[in-house]
């Protein structure tokens, strides 16, 4: 009998704990996310910063042209070479939201393996420089949680990416809850802009949330003051 009784003040006390570290994990993902897969996805960003790191560097090398000198025309066909080079899941460029006090290396492609790693490019949108809507999507509860505030974004404030062959500025312009099949935010629609896309409201993904912002400047990495400006 000592010994079932040992047995199960064990069971009881694993049990207990296992109950106190669930009310903590259901905490912290209520509060800010779940701590889990954020370390997980913690260790995926430091992996996608080291290759973007390479990925810079290899494009300064590459890409020495005294096209750049010619503006958004050079900063196209500056793009339009990159988006050979991409491969689903690898490392693309970084994203920044000032605003909010984020930043955050980007990923291609938007399978649900690779959109644990960070904020995805819809690979079926075009990359910054090129024109056109691009497409960016992330995680608000979990992996990180990169879009958890995107809510918070308000016209005027500053979204930044910024690619191996340019830095790219653009200006918040409105916000929409839409219809997860609302395909008609990737159009194009005259000018460049990116979106930011996720699930709305925070635990459900019943509805999207897109943040729409449109470029207002454009400059190559190696010329910082002397930025193309969109109109």
């Amino acid at each position: 009998m000592t010994a079932v009784r040992a047995i199960l003040r064990f069971i009881g006390s694993v049990l207990a704990v296992s109950g106190v570290l669930l009310l903590l994990d259901a905490g912290l993902t209520l509060a800010w996310q779940e701590p889990v897969s954020a370390l997980m996805a913690t260790r995926s960003q430091a992996v996608l910063d080291d290759q973007l790191e390479r990925e810079f560097a290899a494009v300064a090398r590459d890409d020495r042209q005294p096209a750049r000198a010619r503006g958004r025309v050079a900063m196209r066909a500056a793009a339009d070479r990159y988006a050979r080079r991409l491969r689903a899941g690898r490392g693309i460029g970084r994203i920044s939201m000032p605003a909010l006090g984020r930043r955050y290396a980007m990923v291609h492609g938007t399978d649900t393996r690779t959109l644990r790693k960070g904020p995805a490019h819809y690979d079926d949108t075009p990359l910054p420089g090129q024109g056109g809507t691009i497409g960016v999507a992330g995680h608000r509860t979990t992996y990180l949680a990169p879009f958890r505030t995107i809510d918070r974004l308000r016209p005027g404030h500053q979204i930044v990416i910024t690619m191996p062959y340019g830095r790219f500025t653009y200006r918040v312009a409105r916000t929409r809850i839409v219809r997860p099949d609302a395909v008609w935010v990737k159009r194009s629609v005259g000018y460049e802009q990116v979106i930011l896309s996720a699930c709305h409201p925070l635990y459900s993904a019943a509805k999207r949330i897109v943040v729409f912002a449109r470029l207002i400047a454009a400059e190559p990495l190696d010329q910082p003051d002397r930025a193309t400006r969109a109109t």
